[in-house]
C-alpha cells in the first residue's frame, strides 16, 4: 500500500517548508505532498496567529483528502486546527506536538519542550494538559529567535537549542528533548550528538520526520481517528467564510 502524506504548512510565507526537506525519507511506497494555506498569518507565535490560521487549514485539509491524500500532517508545533480537521476528514490527521509528546513520554518518561519564544509557554502548557501528559512534562525552554529568523540564524539556533537542552537534562531531569518548532527541522542530530558527548545520551525528537513516519504507519495499519469522538459537523448557516462546503461535503443532518 502506498502512503500519500500531505503536509499543510499553516502559514502564508513561501520557502519555510520545501518538499526537498523530506526527500531522504521517501520510498516507493511513501510519497509526500505539500501546501501552504491561502489565508492566514506569516508565522504562528501566539493565540491570535493560531486562530487566524485555522480556516485556511480546514480548507487545505479537505482539499488534500479530496485529492487522494492518505494522511495529513499540520506543520506547526502548536497543532493548530488539529481537532477541527479530524471532524471534517476521515483520513488520519497528525499534530507534530501531540505526536512528539507521546513518543517522548514513551522513550524518556519526562520531556522538555524547547521552542522559539517564551511567550508560547501558556500555549504549550495548555497542549500538555489537553493531551494528559502533565506528569511527563519536565519543562519549557525558549531560544528567543522568531520563526522567520531561524534560517538566517541557524548556527545561533543550534547553539541555543543545545544549551537549553543541556539545561533541561541536567536541571529538570528531562529524559527526552522535543524540538518545539517544525522550523528546527534537521537540527536534532547535531544536538543529540553534543548531548551524548556531554554525557547525556537522551533522544532528541525532530517533529516532521517523526510525524511523517507515524502517519505512514497509521495508513499501512489502516488506523485513523475515532468517528465516535470526532463527529462530522452538522449543516448550518455560515457567514464570512468560504467553508460552507465543509457542511455540504462532510456534514450530517
Amino acid at each position: 500500500m502506498k502512503s500519500i502524506i500531505h503536509i499543510i504548512t499553516p502559514i502564508i510565507t513561501e520557502g519555510i517548508r520545501n518538499l526537498t526537506d523530506v526527500e531522504p525519507f521517501l520510498r516507493d511506497d511513501l510519497a509526500v505532498r505539500h501546501s501552504l494555506i491561502e489565508t492566514g498569518p506569516a508565522s504562528i507565535e501566539c493565540e491570535v496567529d493560531e486562530a487566524l490560521s485555522v480556516p485556511g487549514i480546514l480548507e487545505a485539509a479537505l482539499a488534500a483528502e479530496q485529492a487522494g491524500a492518505s494522511a495529513i500532517i499540520i506543520d506547526c508545533m502548536g497543532d493548530p486546527g488539529l481537532h477541527a480537521c479530524r471532524e471534517v476528514v476521515s483520513i488520519p490527521v497528525l499534530g507534530p506536538a501531540q505526536t512528539c509528546m507521546h513518543y517522548a513520554s514513551m522513550l524518556g518518561q519526562k520531556f522538555a519542550f524547547i521552542t522559539v519564544l517564551d511567550q508560547l509557554k501558556p500555549m504549550i502548557d495548555a497542549l500538555v494538559a489537553r493531551y494528559g501528559l502533565q506528569d511527563n512534562y519536565a519543562g519549557f525552554g525558549a531560544i528567543d529567535v522568531p520563526v522567520l529568523d531561524i534560517e538566517e540564524r541557524i548556527d545561533d539556533v543550534v547553539e541555543q537549542l543545545f544549551e537549553s537542552s543541556l539545561d533541561s537534562v541536567t536541571t529538570s531531569r528531562a529524559g527526552a528533548i522535543i524540538l518545539g518548532c517544525t522550523g528546527f527541522f534537521g537540527c536534532a542530530e547535531a544536538i543529540s550528538a553534543r548531548l551524548e558527548a556531554a554525557g547525556h545520551p537522551v533522544p532528541v525528537l525532530d517533529p516532521i520526520p517523526l510525524a511523517l513516519h507515524t502517519a505512514d504507519a497509521l495508513v499501512k495499519t489502516g488506523l485513523s481517528h475515532s468517528a465516535s469522538i470526532y463527529h462530522k459537523p452538522r449543516r448550518k448557516a455560515l457567514r464570512g467564510y468560504s467553508l460552507q462546503k465543509f457542511y455540504e461535503d462532510a456534514g450530517r443532518g
